[in-house]
């Protein structure tokens, strides 16, 4: 139980990461444009 407990919250804390990192590029990229 622990085990899958800590496994779903590094899964989360990946997508979350992943997630912001690919808004922060997009953002950058957009706003980019001077």
């Amino acid at each position: 139980m622990a085990v899958i407990l800590l496994f779903e919250i590094m899964l989360v804390a990946a997508v979350v990461v992943i997630a912001w990192f690919a808004l922060y590029t997009l953002y950058r990229l957009i706003t980019d444009d001077s």
